[in-house]
Protein backbone atom coordinates (compact mmCIF):
# COMPACT_ATOMS: atom_id res chain seq x y z
CA UNK A 1 0.00 0.00 0.00
CA UNK A 2 1.54 3.35 -1.29
CA UNK A 3 1.79 6.09 1.15
CA UNK A 4 1.34 10.42 0.35
CA UNK A 5 2.42 12.44 3.09
CA UNK A 6 1.46 16.37 3.17
CA UNK A 7 3.98 17.92 4.96
CA UNK A 8 3.70 22.18 6.07
CA UNK A 9 6.91 23.38 6.56
CA UNK A 10 7.77 24.69 9.56
CA UNK A 11 3.91 24.56 10.48
CA UNK A 12 4.27 26.59 14.52
CA UNK A 13 5.89 29.67 12.23
CA UNK A 14 3.24 29.56 9.31
CA UNK A 15 0.40 29.85 11.92
CA UNK A 16 2.52 32.50 14.10
CA UNK A 17 3.13 34.62 11.08
CA UNK A 18 -0.88 34.13 9.65
CA UNK A 19 -1.99 35.51 13.27
CA UNK A 20 0.61 38.28 13.28
CA UNK A 21 1.84 39.45 9.48
CA UNK A 22 4.44 41.53 11.64
CA UNK A 23 6.49 38.30 11.74
CA UNK A 24 7.24 37.42 8.43
CA UNK A 25 10.39 37.40 7.17
CA UNK A 26 11.83 38.26 11.11
CA UNK A 27 13.39 35.74 12.09
CA UNK A 28 11.25 33.62 14.90
CA UNK A 29 11.08 30.82 17.19
CA UNK A 30 8.53 29.18 19.09
CA UNK A 31 8.94 28.46 22.80
CA UNK A 32 7.94 25.64 24.92
CA UNK A 33 7.86 26.20 28.44
CA UNK A 34 8.54 29.52 30.23
CA UNK A 35 11.50 32.28 30.57
CA UNK A 36 14.45 31.68 30.29
CA UNK A 37 15.27 27.72 30.23
CA UNK A 38 11.96 27.35 27.86
CA UNK A 39 13.39 25.18 24.73
CA UNK A 40 12.90 26.33 21.05
CA UNK A 41 10.38 23.81 19.48
CA UNK A 42 10.24 25.33 16.00
CA UNK A 43 12.88 27.93 14.38
CA UNK A 44 11.97 30.19 10.99
CA UNK A 45 14.36 29.54 8.62
CA UNK A 46 15.93 33.40 9.37
CA UNK A 47 16.24 32.27 12.89
CA UNK A 48 18.01 28.85 11.21
CA UNK A 49 20.37 31.11 9.11
CA UNK A 50 21.25 32.78 12.04
CA UNK A 51 22.27 29.23 14.00
CA UNK A 52 19.19 28.92 15.91
CA UNK A 53 18.17 25.20 16.18
CA UNK A 54 15.31 23.47 18.11
CA UNK A 55 16.26 22.43 21.38
CA UNK A 56 18.00 25.44 22.00
CA UNK A 57 16.92 27.54 25.44
CA UNK A 58 15.55 31.13 24.88
CA UNK A 59 19.19 32.93 26.23
CA UNK A 60 21.11 30.21 23.38
CA UNK A 61 18.40 31.64 21.01
CA UNK A 62 18.96 35.28 21.78
CA UNK A 63 22.90 35.19 22.05
CA UNK A 64 22.60 33.15 18.70
CA UNK A 65 20.34 35.88 17.20
CA UNK A 66 19.87 38.97 19.32
CA UNK A 67 16.87 40.16 17.06
CA UNK A 68 14.76 37.05 17.39
CA UNK A 69 11.01 36.92 17.76
CA UNK A 70 9.99 35.08 20.47
CA UNK A 71 6.72 33.47 20.15
CA UNK A 72 4.66 30.56 22.60
CA UNK A 73 4.54 27.12 21.03
CA UNK A 74 1.37 26.90 19.48
CA UNK A 75 1.63 22.97 19.14
CA UNK A 76 -2.39 22.74 19.68
CA UNK A 77 -3.08 25.20 16.79
CA UNK A 78 -0.87 22.83 14.92
CA UNK A 79 -2.57 19.57 15.69
CA UNK A 80 -6.03 21.50 15.07
CA UNK A 81 -4.61 22.80 11.46
CA UNK A 82 -3.86 19.05 10.57
CA UNK A 83 -7.00 17.24 11.73
CA UNK A 84 -9.16 20.15 9.68
CA UNK A 85 -6.30 18.81 6.98
CA UNK A 86 -7.31 15.19 7.32
CA UNK A 87 -11.02 15.71 7.36
CA UNK A 88 -10.97 17.03 4.37
CA UNK A 89 -9.05 14.72 2.79
CA UNK A 90 -11.14 11.86 4.66
CA UNK A 91 -14.18 13.53 2.51
CA UNK A 92 -12.76 14.09 -0.39
CA UNK A 93 -10.55 11.09 -0.94
CA UNK A 94 -9.50 8.54 1.28
CA UNK A 95 -10.70 7.60 5.09
CA UNK A 96 -6.99 6.21 5.62
CA UNK A 97 -5.48 8.68 7.49
CA UNK A 98 -3.15 10.04 10.33
CA UNK A 99 -1.48 12.70 11.90
CA UNK A 100 2.70 11.23 12.39
CA UNK A 101 3.96 14.81 13.58
CA UNK A 102 3.17 18.45 14.43
CA UNK A 103 3.67 19.26 10.85
CA UNK A 104 3.16 16.28 8.68
CA UNK A 105 -0.30 13.88 7.19
CA UNK A 106 -0.08 10.55 5.90
CA UNK A 107 -2.48 9.12 3.84
CA UNK A 108 -3.00 5.69 2.06
CA UNK A 109 -3.19 5.77 -2.04
CA UNK A 110 -5.34 2.66 -2.24
CA UNK A 111 -8.42 2.80 -3.90
CA UNK A 112 -7.37 6.17 -5.37
CA UNK A 113 -6.32 4.59 -9.13
CA UNK A 114 -9.34 5.22 -10.69
CA UNK A 115 -9.39 9.08 -9.80
CA UNK A 116 -5.73 9.76 -11.23
CA UNK A 117 -3.78 9.07 -13.89
CA UNK A 118 -0.64 8.41 -11.55
CA UNK A 119 0.44 8.61 -7.97
CA UNK A 120 2.31 12.26 -9.07
CA UNK A 121 -1.20 13.12 -10.43
CA UNK A 122 -2.55 12.19 -7.13
CA UNK A 123 0.13 13.68 -4.75
CA UNK A 124 -0.33 16.71 -6.57
CA UNK A 125 -4.15 16.91 -6.12
CA UNK A 126 -4.14 16.07 -2.18
CA UNK A 127 -1.26 18.96 -1.71
CA UNK A 128 -3.59 21.95 -4.09
CA UNK A 129 -6.35 20.85 -2.03
CA UNK A 130 -4.42 21.03 0.87
CA UNK A 131 -3.24 24.31 -0.04
CA UNK A 132 -6.27 25.94 -0.87
CA UNK A 133 -8.38 24.77 2.03
CA UNK A 134 -5.47 25.96 4.38
CA UNK A 135 -3.23 29.35 2.66
CA UNK A 136 -0.31 27.36 3.64
CA UNK A 137 2.78 25.90 2.00
CA UNK A 138 2.22 22.34 1.38
CA UNK A 139 4.72 19.82 0.28
CA UNK A 140 4.00 16.24 -0.93
CA UNK A 141 5.89 13.00 -0.93
CA UNK A 142 5.06 9.20 -1.89
CA UNK A 143 6.73 6.34 -0.90
CA UNK A 144 6.01 2.51 0.13
CA UNK A 145 6.75 3.52 4.00
CA UNK A 146 5.94 6.31 6.36
CA UNK A 147 9.93 7.16 6.93
CA UNK A 148 10.15 7.47 3.13
CA UNK A 149 7.37 9.17 1.98
CA UNK A 150 8.35 11.97 4.93
CA UNK A 151 11.72 12.01 3.47
CA UNK A 152 10.28 12.51 0.21
CA UNK A 153 7.70 15.37 1.22
CA UNK A 154 11.19 16.88 2.96
CA UNK A 155 12.83 17.53 -0.06
CA UNK A 156 9.35 18.28 -2.27
CA UNK A 157 9.03 22.18 -3.55
CA UNK A 158 6.47 22.84 -5.60
CA UNK A 159 6.03 19.36 -6.95
CA UNK A 160 5.65 16.59 -5.36
CA UNK A 161 8.78 13.89 -5.07
CA UNK A 162 7.89 10.06 -5.36
CA UNK A 163 9.71 7.36 -4.82
CA UNK A 164 10.27 4.18 -7.13
CA UNK A 165 7.30 1.72 -6.85
CA UNK A 166 9.74 -0.90 -5.75
CA UNK A 167 10.10 0.72 -2.18
CA UNK A 168 8.64 -2.01 0.42
CA UNK A 169 5.03 -0.90 1.59
CA UNK A 170 4.29 -0.32 5.16
CA UNK A 171 0.60 -0.09 6.72
CA UNK A 172 -0.60 3.27 7.54
CA UNK A 173 -0.29 4.09 11.35
CA UNK A 174 -3.79 4.47 13.08
CA UNK A 175 -4.04 5.74 16.57
CA UNK A 176 -6.87 4.69 18.81
CA UNK A 177 -9.17 6.98 19.93
CA UNK A 178 -7.97 7.04 24.11
CA UNK A 179 -6.07 5.00 26.19
CA UNK A 180 -8.68 4.57 29.09
CA UNK A 181 -8.09 2.76 32.53
CA UNK A 182 -10.11 2.43 35.26
CA UNK A 183 -9.61 1.45 39.43
CA UNK A 184 -12.23 0.69 42.38
CA UNK A 185 -12.20 -0.02 46.12
CA UNK A 186 -14.95 -1.07 48.27
CA UNK A 187 -15.38 1.95 50.78
CA UNK A 188 -14.99 5.30 50.32
CA UNK A 189 -11.58 6.71 50.42
CA UNK A 190 -10.15 10.31 52.09
CA UNK A 191 -8.82 12.58 49.68
CA UNK A 192 -4.85 11.79 49.95
CA UNK A 193 -6.10 8.06 49.46
CA UNK A 194 -8.17 8.44 46.61
CA UNK A 195 -5.06 10.92 45.35
CA UNK A 196 -2.36 8.16 45.51
CA UNK A 197 -4.88 5.63 43.46
CA UNK A 198 -5.24 8.05 40.78
CA UNK A 199 -1.40 8.76 40.33
CA UNK A 200 -1.19 5.45 40.17
CA UNK A 201 -3.74 4.44 37.50
CA UNK A 202 -2.07 7.88 35.46
CA UNK A 203 1.51 5.81 35.50
CA UNK A 204 -0.14 2.94 33.80
CA UNK A 205 -1.84 5.59 30.90
CA UNK A 206 1.62 7.55 30.90
CA UNK A 207 3.59 4.92 30.32
CA UNK A 208 1.18 3.35 27.28
CA UNK A 209 1.45 6.89 25.79
CA UNK A 210 4.74 7.13 25.69
CA UNK A 211 5.20 3.66 24.72
CA UNK A 212 3.56 4.48 21.19
CA UNK A 213 4.82 7.93 21.28
CA UNK A 214 1.66 9.44 21.68
CA UNK A 215 0.30 13.18 23.16
CA UNK A 216 -3.50 13.86 24.14
CA UNK A 217 -5.37 16.74 24.60
CA UNK A 218 -8.39 15.56 26.41
CA UNK A 219 -8.91 13.86 29.88
CA UNK A 220 -12.25 12.44 30.93
CA UNK A 221 -12.56 11.63 34.53
CA UNK A 222 -15.57 9.71 35.82
CA UNK A 223 -15.67 9.62 39.83
CA UNK A 224 -17.30 7.19 41.36
CA UNK A 225 -19.75 7.28 44.92
CA UNK A 226 -22.12 5.62 46.70
CA UNK A 227 -24.70 8.30 45.77
CA UNK A 228 -23.89 7.81 42.07
CA UNK A 229 -21.19 8.78 39.67
CA UNK A 230 -19.91 12.57 37.88
CA UNK A 231 -18.01 13.03 34.49
CA UNK A 232 -16.02 15.49 33.41
CA UNK A 233 -14.68 16.26 30.64
CA UNK A 234 -11.51 18.35 30.53
CA UNK A 235 -9.77 19.93 27.79
CA UNK A 236 -6.01 21.38 27.04
CA UNK A 237 -5.13 23.78 24.39
CA UNK A 238 -1.26 22.55 24.59
CA UNK A 239 -0.69 18.44 23.71
CA UNK A 240 0.00 16.35 27.19
CA UNK A 241 2.29 13.76 27.42
CA UNK A 242 2.50 12.55 31.05
CA UNK A 243 1.22 11.69 34.46
CA UNK A 244 2.09 14.90 36.10
CA UNK A 245 0.43 17.16 33.45
CA UNK A 246 -2.68 14.97 33.68
CA UNK A 247 -3.44 15.31 37.01
CA UNK A 248 -2.16 19.16 37.21
CA UNK A 249 -5.46 19.39 34.61
CA UNK A 250 -7.51 17.08 36.53
CA UNK A 251 -6.91 19.12 40.08
CA UNK A 252 -6.97 22.92 38.84
CA UNK A 253 -10.15 21.95 36.82
CA UNK A 254 -12.08 19.79 39.88
CA UNK A 255 -10.75 21.25 43.15
CA UNK A 256 -8.65 19.22 45.77
CA UNK A 257 -12.00 17.92 47.02
CA UNK A 258 -13.19 16.43 43.97
CA UNK A 259 -11.70 12.69 45.14
CA UNK A 260 -12.82 12.38 48.57
CA UNK A 261 -15.59 10.10 49.22
CA UNK A 262 -15.27 8.26 46.07
CA UNK A 263 -14.90 4.65 45.78
CA UNK A 264 -13.65 4.49 41.85
CA UNK A 265 -11.97 6.19 39.28
CA UNK A 266 -11.89 5.93 35.62
CA UNK A 267 -9.52 8.06 32.96
CA UNK A 268 -9.48 8.29 29.28
CA UNK A 269 -7.02 9.95 27.52
CA UNK A 270 -8.41 11.41 24.54
CA UNK A 271 -7.52 13.66 21.67
CA UNK A 272 -4.84 11.21 21.04
CA UNK A 273 -1.98 12.45 18.42
CA UNK A 274 1.64 12.56 18.15
CA UNK A 275 4.26 13.46 20.51
CA UNK A 276 5.40 16.65 19.85
CA UNK A 277 7.80 16.74 23.64
CA UNK A 278 10.35 18.61 22.89
CA UNK A 279 14.49 17.28 23.80
CA UNK A 280 16.79 19.65 24.58
CA UNK A 281 19.57 20.47 22.22
CA UNK A 282 22.64 18.00 22.40
CA UNK A 283 25.78 19.34 20.92
CA UNK A 284 27.66 17.07 18.18
CA UNK A 285 30.43 15.56 19.45
CA UNK A 286 33.45 16.27 17.11
CA UNK A 287 36.02 13.49 15.62
CA UNK A 288 39.22 13.45 14.53
CA UNK A 289 37.36 13.97 10.83
CA UNK A 290 35.54 17.09 11.93
CA UNK A 291 38.95 18.17 13.53
CA UNK A 292 40.89 17.54 10.81
CA UNK A 293 38.85 19.03 7.51
CA UNK A 294 38.69 22.64 6.99
CA UNK A 295 35.85 24.60 7.61
CA UNK A 296 33.19 25.01 4.90
CA UNK A 297 30.80 28.26 5.17
CA UNK A 298 27.06 27.72 3.60
CA UNK A 299 26.16 30.68 1.98
CA UNK A 300 23.21 32.53 3.56
CA UNK A 301 20.72 32.12 0.14
CA UNK A 302 21.19 28.78 0.32
CA UNK A 303 20.41 27.83 4.44
CA UNK A 304 16.92 29.98 3.50
CA UNK A 305 16.41 27.92 0.74
CA UNK A 306 16.21 24.51 2.54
Amino acid sequence: MRLICLILPRLGIQLARRLDPALAGRPTVLLAGDGEAALVSVASVEATAAGVEPGMTASEARERCPAVAVVRDNAGECLDELEGISSILRARATTDVAIVSRNAVIASLAGLEDRFANEEAAAGALARLARSWTGLDVRAGVAGTVEGAMAAARTARRFPVVCPSSDPCQALPMFSGHVAGSVSWGVEASMGEAGAKLETLLAKLETAVEVHGLSFREVTIEVVRPSGSLVYRLRSGTPLHGAAEARELILDRLGTGALSGTTGIQVALGRIGPSVRVEPRRPAVANVHTLAGPAVPVQRQLQLAS
